[in-house]
This record gives C-alpha cells, sequence and structure tokens, in this order.
C-alpha cells in the first residue's frame, strides 16, 4: 500500500475515534448520557442531541468495514504476488508488537459484572498477533521446496496443537454449569477457544522460523 493511501487511513481512523471520543464527551455532560451507557432501546425516542453520537458511530463502523474490505482485498494480491513470485512477503517485525491487544482481553473480567458483556473476552486471540515478530524476520525469503516442506510441518503441528487444547477443553466444559453457572461456562469457552486460535496463528509462523533456521544452522555445520 502506498504510504499515501496508509496516512489517509490512519488519518481517517483518528478522526473517528476523536469523533466518537468528543460526542461521548457531549453526550455525557449535556445529554444525560443518552448512548453512552446501557439502555433500552425498545423505549427509545430520537432527541436531536442525539446526532452527535449517532453520526459519529455511524461513520465508525462504515470506517471498519470499509477497513476490512481494503485489508481483504489488500491480502488477495500480497497473497497472489508471493506465489508469483516465489517470495514471502515482507512485514516489519515490530508488528508483533500488536500482540499486547490481546490485554484487552483482560477488561471481559471488568464488562461482564458491570453490564454482562462477553465479546471483549474475544481479544485474547490478538495474541497471536506476536507471531507477527517471527514472519517479520523471515521477510523476502525465498520459498524453496525445504521452506515449503517447514512451512506445511509448522502449520501441521501447530493445528495438532491448537486440535488438542480446544478438544481438552470440549470435554472438560461438557461435563456441565461451571461453578454451578451456565454464563462462566460461555466465558471459558470464549476464552479458550480466542487463545487456542490465537496460539495457532503464533504457532504457524514461530515453528517456521524455528525450522527454517535449526536446518540453515545444519549446513553451516557441515
Amino acid at each position: 500500500m502506498k504510504t499515501n493511501k496508509k496516512k489517509i487511513w490512519i488519518g481517517c481512523g483518528v478522526f473517528c475515534v476523536l469523533s466518537v471520543l468528543l460526542s461521548s464527551w457531549y453526550a455525557v455532560g449535556y445529554n444525560d448520557s443518552r448512548l453512552v451507557i446501557s439502555m433500552d432501546f425498545k423505549d427509545y425516542v430520537f432527541d436531536r442531541k442525539d446526532l452527535p453520537m449517532i453520526v459519529s458511530i455511524s461513520l465508525t463502523c462504515v470506517y471498519l468495514v470499509a477497513l476490512s474490505v481494503m485489508l481483504f482485498i489488500h491480502a488477495g494480491k500480497r497473497k497472489r504476488q508471493v506465489e508469483e513470485t516465489g517470495v514471502t512477503r515482507k512485514i516489519n517485525p515490530k508488528l508483533g508488537c500488536l500482540g499486547v491487544l490481546g490485554l484487552l482481553g483482560f477488561a471481559g473480567f471488568w464488562t461482564y459484572p458491570v453490564d454482562g458483556t462477553v465479546f471483549t473476552f474475544a481479544f485474547f486471540l490478538f495474541f497471536g498477533f506476536f507471531g507477527f515478530y517471527y514472519e517479520g524476520r523471515m521477510s523476502g525469503t525465498f520459498m524453496d521446496e525445504r521452506f515449503r516442506e517447514n512451512m506445511v510441518r509448522a502449520k501441521l503441528k501447530a493445528y495438532r496443537i491448537t486440535f488438542g487444547v480446544m478438544l481438552a477443553a470440549l470435554i472438560i466444559l461438557c461435563r456441565g454449569k461451571l461453578f454451578g453457572n451456565l454464563e462462566y461456562t460461555l466465558i471459558a469457552v470464549i476464552i479458550t477457544l480466542s487463545l487456542a486460535l490465537g496460539l495457532g496463528i503464533f504457532l504457524s509462523e514461530y515453528l517456521l522460523y524455528r525450522y527454517d533456521h535449526d536446518d540453515q544452522a545444519e549446513e553451516g555445520e557441515e
């Protein structure tokens, strides 16, 4: 993606975040926190003071949808480019820092007691982004036959470990209510699935990096 386009997308994202923050501040200070705190939308009646919040949220949703479509298209182009050139895509290893976003999953332990929100536990999936560090270390690597074999080997092992964790969680959690509460069971399922999927994403890159460097070390000794 060109630098100018990146700046535009980043600028739009910053604008959306600022608009949501400002509209939230306005709603809390001048509109009785409407659309900010939990409310029953069955009895909702439109008010002109709700417009800033409605517009900012709508713009943010449109931005997220457009960003998702753009990233999907860009990923498809990069995948075709990799297949044509036989060289791994170029990624900055610093993107591995995005794995820190997985810590947002702990926010679920705060949102659930407050309003019963459990989807925040799914953020544990972002721990898998630590794998970007190892993918970045292998950027621009020519994918010869040995590299492709290691790639398949790493993915298979990562899939087996992920499947094993999910299977073990399924056997344990299907025994009944966790601590006598079905909601706790749902939370445990979300956390386990998110962590397992994140682990699979991370391991596929880490194992490939380790296998490839082990082979290079053996060749160097010979």
